[in-house]
């Protein structure tokens, strides 16, 4: 903006700037003061502050303007840039406030109207700010200005059609501005268009290499669309810019912690915490560690210190909960838990713990209630059945608990289905018929298709939803889930291709190995867990998929190590890790390791085939009680009458008690 030509306009237009319109803009006072040219301290302040915000370091230059106005508190100039310096650092109400004084000064409205707007839309004070940005008398040069900022509180109301329309508005006027293609990449994301996002923010990159925003936004588009470790290059790349950008540290600080590097992220939220001492995300990132490592004391200490700002986070009510949980306030724990779900319905994460947190406060019957959409379904996890396992125990429904307690024992939950829709299916294909190209109103009636087993017209609603929705992942993951369904392998993996170059999410990477698998190609199903491991190394899906790759091929030590981190990390309460374990250990003959591993198994799932499998094989390699081994696969066996494994591993048991026995009786 040229901030220098406000002096030269001022004088003009001070005697005739009326006091009712200085009232009706910002309400300020009935004063108007003589402007000033700026004395020789403020102009040298003004000409570092220029400096330091070419560089992007927008913090100094905000000191440097401090500098100037102390120097010169009637200087129109220094007050419009430093509103600006202000509305980069995202204070809204400090940059009103400068505003303000220089329109009491005599700065003409129309020439900050962009500005006040954008302050505006910072506080969340939406129609005043459109009522700013409307407005008739804005200058040409700022038309864009104003436009993109009228976007972004189309996109802060939900007014997708303002926001469409302004943002194509601001693009014309001023298609060169690398921030207007970050808000655009942003507003794409919103709409579920990943790949119009992605393309939008590397135009920002293209236009401005060294923009902050812009290598932040890349930065999260790449941890959405591949994972964690891909953001980092480009959050350390803007860090280099500038090094005390608040939003940008918190980003990085959240994604190492994501990641595992708990250090990390407390050395860069202390950082945060000494440039903005009142920083809710960076007390809330230390409260997570501090529960993780059971310090719920400290964890509640650190989680007050946000002062409620981020309250109604979802990743806050579910931490807040946990605390509760951990100090033993159960019915605490359930009012977070609750109001969690309420904003993250399908949140499986949340259910159990609300279920946990009920059954634990002595209510079972809500727990079952809580519990029920997994139970029901074939995607349930073994942890949802055996909390419904105990509930049920507790309400003595003993037929129905000993129901779900197989089903957990088994493992087999299946694969995640959708929810069962409650719109009956005439309904469903009626609203899709209507509106064919509408994702919300289509992807329901795909999922009771599915879930009805109608698999075929299931595919030919999601082909045509693929079709008209290129951009969006979730799209091409419902033509591979449905492909799938038909055993059509070829065709679901093409549409997992195409999903992964929008967005290789866990979903993506679990039905590309499960296809891989399908096909028997193993070894490339092993190379897609390798590159999704290479951005997401804490992820325990993608560990555990890799362990019992190197368990089936034998590779004994790198199957102990991922295990044993694993075991780390989540305990030993996961019976599938420690009978992995068990595996492990018998393959590299540790038989005294493997046998204690899988008496843990054992003690956590005693119904499981595969824990009594491993378990037995275990005991079977140690030797001391092979009458006991036998007994643990002949259990296999009775579980999974089907599976040759067990029973070729049974038939080697008995082959060697024959033996014992023989060696006895001679």
């Amino acid at each position: 903006m040229g901030i220098m030509r406000h002096s030269l306009k001022v004088k003009a237009r001070a005697v005739g700037l009326s006091i009712a319109s200085i009232l009706a803009f910002g309400g300020l006072s009935q004063s108007i003061y003589a402007a000033s040219e700026g004395n020789e301290d403020a102009r040298e302040a003004f000409a570092k502050a220029q400096e330091y915000r070419s560089q992007g370091d927008v913090r100094s230059a905000r000191i440097e303007l401090m500098n100037a106005i102390k120097a010169d508190p009637e200087w129109i100039d220094a007050r419009v840039l430093q509103a600006e310096v202000l509305l980069k650092l995202f204070d809204g109400i400090g940059a009103q406030a400068e505003l303000d004084r220089g329109l009491a000064l005599g700065l003409n409205p129309a020439d900050v109207r962009h500005l006040y707007g954008h302050a505006l839309q910072l506080q969340g004070n939406f129609q005043k700010a459109k009522d700013q940005l409307f407005a008739n008398d804005i200058a040409t040069d700022y038309q864009g200005y104003a436009a993109r900022i009228l976007g972004r509180v189309g996109v802060q109301t939900g007014d997708n059609a303002l926001a469409t329309q302004a943002f194509d508005r601001a693009v014309k006027l001023d298609p060169s501005n690398p921030d207007l293609w970050v808000d655009i990449a942003r507003f794409r994301a919103g709409l579920g268009d990943q790949a119009g996002a992605i393309n939008a923010v590397d135009e920002a990159v293209k236009l401005e290499p060294g923009n902050i925003r812009a290598l932040q936004y890349r930065g999260e588009l790449l941890r959405f669309q591949f994972g964690l470790g891909a953001a980092l290059p480009w959050f350390e790349r803007a860090l280099q810019i500038d090094p005390n950008d608040v939003m940008l540290l918190s980003e990085y600080a959240a994604t190492l912690g994501d990641m595992g590097r708990m250090k990390d992220m407390l050395v860069v939220a202390r950082k945060i915490i000494s440039l903005d001492g009142r920083n809710p995300r960076a007390f809330f990132m230390q409260s997570v560690l501090a529960a993780r490592a059971g310090k719920y004391d400290l964890a509640r200490s650190l989680m007050q210190k946000t002062e409620g700002r981020i309250d109604g986070l979802p990743a806050v009510l579910l931490v807040q909960g946990i605390i509760e949980h951990g100090e033993g306030n159960y019915n605490a724990a359930v009012d977070k838990f609750r109001r969690l779900i309420s904003v993250q319905p399908n949140n499986r994460q949340a259910q159990n713990l609300l279920a946990r947190s009920l059954y634990l406060a002595g209510d079972a019957s809500d727990a079952i209630e809580v519990l029920k959409p997994q139970v029901n379904s074939s995607g349930a996890d073994p942890y949802a059945l055996w909390l419904a396992v105990r509930a049920l125990e507790a309400l003595e429904s003993t037929k129905e608990a000993v129901s779900a307690f197989n089903r957990a024992a088994r493992h087999d939950v299946g694969k995640g289905q959708a929810f069962q829709p409650d719109t009956p299916m005439n309904v469903l294909a009626a609203e899709a018929s209507r509106a064919p190209g509408n994702a919300r109103v289509v992807i329901p009636y795909i999922r009771a298709l599915y879930n009805a087993g109608n698999y075929g017209a299931a595919f030919a609603q999601a082909k045509r939803l693929q079709n008209g929705n290129p951009g969006a992942s979730d799209a091409h993951i419902l033509v591979a889930d449905t492909a799938m369904a038909n055993r059509n392998y070829n065709e679901a993996l093409d549409a997992l291709d195409k999903a992964r170059r929008i967005r290789f999410s866990e979903p993506v990477m679990l039905r590309t190995v499960e296809v891989l698998r399908a096909k028997g190609e193993l070894q490339k199903s092993g190379e897609v867990l390798a590159q999704y491991l290479d951005y997401n190394p804490s992820n325990v899906a993608a560990l555990r998929w890799m362990a019992y790759a190197h368990l089936e091929t034998k590779n004994w030590n790198v199957a102990k190590y991922i295990l044993e981190n694993l075991r780390k990390r989540i305990g030993e309460n996961d019976a599938l890790v420690m009978a992995g374990l068990a595996q492990a250990y018998t393959g590299l003959g540790e038989t005294k390791k493997a046998v204690a591993a899988g008496r843990i198994a054992y003690h956590v799932q005693p119904s499981s085939p595969v824990v009594s499998h491993f378990y037995g094989l275990a005991v079977l390699a140690d030797g001391a009680r092979n009458k006991d081994a036998v007994d643990l696969l002949e259990k296999a066996v009775a579980i999974a009458p089907n599976n040759t494994v067990y029973r070729n591993s049974l038939s080697q048991a008995y082959a060697v008690l024959e033996k014992e026995k023989a060696s006895a009786e001679s």
